[in-house]
């Protein structure tokens, strides 16, 4: 067998190789976009993608890259379309969730990238990660001022200035991104939970969902400050800007509706209803001519849109929306319960994250896995409205940007010291998971909720509910040894399609590496750490169990004796906002405060 194996190997594999590599046949590696040439280019169409029509199942050259805010596992994910495989996991921190690309907000929700960099705030560390796409490696931390919060990111016009949004503060921020020089402005009245937003595509507003006012923020950009409230459905969620720049779609969580904001007039211009439970929108985009835009190739200008596409959480669906009509048209199922919603590049595809798989996968554990499912988009195509992929994805994804692959510079066949990829020291930063505690499961706990004292350590007895957490308020001392209990007291949340819900715990700013908790139905996870940068801290739940999901709160007080009852006016938050253990000393960026920008 070894000799006819060899003889094979020789007589045929071998030059037919060399035949390849000096008869024209292009050696391709990840990045490239342009269909195969030469003799084996038939015969080989598992390597080939056709824009027209999947020519394989799976190829092994994908032409677009999606890259995933992977969540409570605190990585960005890299995966490949249409492949739908898994290319890579990066560390950046705690909790991620809103991603973009570096460029310009051209475009639609993908925006208009220069192939750079990605940036990703961490909900759970109060940070925001700056990922260099040609090394797939985090270059920078930016650690914001506190207290904030950041819930949502996004990039302004020219691609100079980033925005947030404090879920747990009523804050907005405005960034200078080449100096970290950071101004933050108050959202009131209180309670305030600003969370999605997006830029206006001509420079002047942003525009941010808050979630308790059932209303749209409006900030000028520049002063950045508050101008005006608009009101829009029940707990919007999804707050997103078209190509046009003529209209945002607001996703009214509560209300199923879409609230269709016009731009130059600052007003409602159309409520319709959609679906139940509408929470992302994502929308198609065309160059001036109406072909495929392509950012590194086409021109920004004249930028158009189609449709534009919902998740609808309680439906098991994604909706498509005519722009020009303002109507639904169609509606795909999905499985199950959609959250964030991302399209590819190319507009062929629609990928839904969805929250729940109950049965679809062979049980891995006590955590069940989230998924993606990719549809295709493609009118004309025989599989429209179908799924194309669908695969289990690590963490719980809450926000995915889609790339042309060609615009990450190939590191093989010496490409990389041709390209300048590396431009004199380029940092490598490894982020750590768990700092300072002590993390383990046990039998479901009986003991009744509250604080007390056992042994000089402060026990800490939380139960965990559809949605909400008692006790609510959790005061300690600076110093305090302290011991939380998390115990998922839940049974089937209702809609959710998910008989045992996984409920999370998640201190956000420094005690979010020692707390990221995930609570199972029938154990209770316990935490052990020091309670040292005295503040108040809220606490959310980071593992999506269901539709009240962002309402699951609480607050953790680590008083200072020396200084009174901590709140958001008091508290150690120059050292908080060191985050000690994320990083070694001198790695993390520690952004300005300024007052203005």
């Amino acid at each position: 067998m070894r000799g006819k194996l060899s003889k094979f190997f020789f007589a045929g594999f071998l030059p037919g190789m060399l035949f390849a590599m000096f008869a024209g046949a292009p050696v391709n590696a990840a990045g490239d976009n342009d269909a195969r040439e030469g003799p084996l280019a038939n015969k080989r169409d598992w390597l080939q993608y056709d824009p027209k029509g999947l020519t394989t199942d799976s190829p092994t050259v994908d032409p677009m890259l999606l890259y995933i805010s992977g969540g409570l596992d605190g990585r960005i994910g890299l995966m490949g379309l249409p492949s739908m495989r898994t290319y890579r996991h990066i560390d950046c921190g705690v909790d991620l969730h809103e991603n973009f690309f570096s460029g310009t907000n051209a475009g639609n929700k993908n925006f208009s990238p220069d192939g750079k960099f990605m940036f990703v705030n961490d909900k759970g560390a109060n940070t925001v990660c700056k990922l260099n796409l040609q090394t797939s490696m985090i270059e920078k931390i930016y650690a914001i001022p506190f207290p904030f919060g950041v819930h949502h990111i996004t990039l302004g016009m020219n691609g100079k200035y980033m925005y947030g949004t404090g879920e747990y503060t009523g804050k907005m921020f405005k960034m200078d991104i080449a100096s970290g020089k950071t101004q933050v402005i108050d959202w009131g009245p209180a309670p305030s939970a600003p969370d999605y937003l997006d830029a206006d595509k001509k420079g002047r507003y942003i525009f941010s969902g808050n979630y308790y006012h059932s209303t749209v923020g409006v900030f000028s950009t520049n002063p950045f400050k508050f101008i005006k409230e608009i009101p829009v459905g029940k707990n919007p969620h999804g707050t997103d800007v078209i190509p046009e720049s003529t209209m945002v779609l607001v996703s009214d969580k509560l209300s199923a509706t879409m609230t269709v904001i016009d731009v130059e007039k600052l007003a409602v211009k159309k409520v319709f209803p959609t679906c139940a439970g509408p929470l992302h929108s994502v929308m198609d985009v065309y160059d001036k001519n109406g072909g495929t835009y392509h950012p590194a190739k086409d021109s920004s200008k004249g930028l158009t849109s189609k449709y534009a596409y919902e998740s609808c959480f309680v439906a098991d669906s994604n909706v498509k929306i005519d722009l020009k009509t303002l109507e639904v048209i169609d509606e795909i199922p999905t499985h199950y319960r959609t959250g964030h919603i991302a399209i590819s590049a190319d507009n062929s595809y629609v990928i839904s994250l969805n929250k729940f798989s109950t049965g679809l996968f062979t049980p891995t554990g006590v955590v069940y896995p989230v998924n993606f499912e990719m549809w295709d988009a493609r009118e004309n195509s025989p599989s429209y409205g179908k799924t194309l992929k669908i695969t289990p994805v690590d963490g719980e994804p809450h926000n995915s940007k889609s790339i042309f692959a060609d615009q990450i510079k190939r590191w093989n066949m010496g490409q990389a010291e041709k390209g300048g990829l590396i431009d004199a020291s380029t940092p490598m930063l490894s982020p750590a998971h768990r700092n300072r505690t002590k993390v383990y499961y046990l039998p479901k706990s009986k003991e009744k909720p509250g604080v007390r004292t056992v042994n000089g350590v402060k026990e800490i007895h939380v139960k965990a509910f559809s949605y909400g957490y008692i006790p609510r308020m959790i005061r300690v001392n600076k110093g305090d040894k302290v011991r939380i209990f998390v115990t998922n007291i839940d049974r089937a949340s209702g809609i959710t399609k998910n008989p045992d819900v996984t409920m999370g715990f998640l201190i956000y700013g420094p005690y979010g590496l020692r707390t990221n908790l995930s609570a199972p139905r029938g154990v209770t996870v316990v935490a052990e750490f020091v309670a040292d940068i005295a503040g108040e801290y809220a606490i959310f739940c980071q593992h999506f169990c269901g539709p009240l999901h962002l309402e699951m709160r609480a607050n953790f007080f680590v008083d200072d004796p020396d200084k009174g009852a901590s709140n958001l006016s008091v508290g150690d938050y120059d050292k908080a906002q060191t985050l000690p253990g994320l990083l070694e000393p001198g790695e993390l960026f520690i952004n300005e405060k300024v007052d203005k920008l």
